[in-house]
């Protein structure tokens, strides 16, 4: 039996079939090895879902911004002289949409895509049935695309990026710009929660954003689904209402036929029915 690992910043995720655990991410390179290895235990075939560029061929993680400790290390080579098994690296966002095509909001659709808002802003496709990966494995940096030249700074170091608007860190920003005040993310959804009207200009704005970020996939894919998930739209799901109304305005009339937009099903677990189920 496959084994599917999805490898995050505060926890470790798995599914094999059946069974749905997580356990704390360790913080260190090595104790996560020994954590993956005492996981993967006598099972042979295994995929790794982890955040950030992973070069799939190499099988090394050139960036993880939630596990800066990953970056360089080829973790593959690692997990396979260390356990045995077969072992597939992939990209966490791409295993979430996998995850969610086959059991969650995107069954039957022929063209499938899901963002992750949260920390970061992650993306997946699915075409025909088939993960959208690219050349080197690194397709769907959605968060990466920019939508503003010479705009907010992003985590990733370059200026305008869609996730530097449309994420946690995004959202502090447009509440300071809009109140004067610096709060979390969660502080911020709290008090939208509470009908305070800086938290509530917020995440319109953060929503006004994703809406531009959502219409050029719409222009560029044609997809006839798109799935919101991650925090933000977990604890604030009329995100996703406000999203459809300005993909509305801005879309062309024949990309939105067909097309829905909606919320994932699976949860956290996304990412590791995804790495479960995902193709070798």
């Amino acid at each position: 039996m496959p084994l599917g690992i999805d490898v995050g910043g505060t926890f470790i995720k798995l599914f094999d079939g059946k069974r749905r655990e997580k356990i704390r991410t360790p913080q260190g390179y090595t104790e996560l090895l020994e954590s993956l290895i005492n996981i993967i235990g006598e099972e042979e075939r295994v995929t790794v879902a982890v955040a950030g560029l992973v070069i799939e061929k190499e099988g090394i993680i050139e960036e993880s911004p939630n596990l800066p400790f990953l970056r360089g290390k080829e973790l593959r080579r690692d997990l396979e002289r260390k356990s045995g098994a077969r072992v597939r690296l992939v990209n966490d966002a791409t295993a979430a949409a996998y995850g969610e095509f086959v059991e969650g909001s995107g069954r039957n659709s022929e063209l499938f895509i899901c963002l992750t808002l949260g920390t970061r802003l992650g993306g997946g496709a699915v075409i025909n049935g088939k993960p959208l990966e690219g050349v080197k494995r690194v397709a769907m940096e959605v968060g990466h695309t920019t939508i503003c030249l010479n705009g907010w700074p992003c985590h990733c170091g370059r200026r305008g990026c869609l996730e530097a608007y449309a994420s946690s860190y995004g959202l502090e920003r447009h509440y300071f710009l809009l109140t004067g005040k610096q709060k979390s993310s969660f502080e911020i959804i709290e008090e939208a929660r509470k009908g305070k009207e800086g938290a509530l200009g917020a995440l319109k704005e953060l929503s006004k954003y994703l809406s531009v970020g959502i219409t050029n996939l719409l222009h560029t894919f044609n997809p006839d689904r798109l799935a919101l998930s991650g925090g933000i739209v977990a604890n604030f799901p009329e995100i996703v209402d406000w999203c459809k109304e300005e993909i509305e305005r801005r879309s062309f009339k024949p990309t939105l036929s067909g097309f829905k937009l909606v919320n994932t099903e699976l949860g956290e677990f996304s990412g590791a029915i995804g790495a479960f189920f995902f193709p070798y």
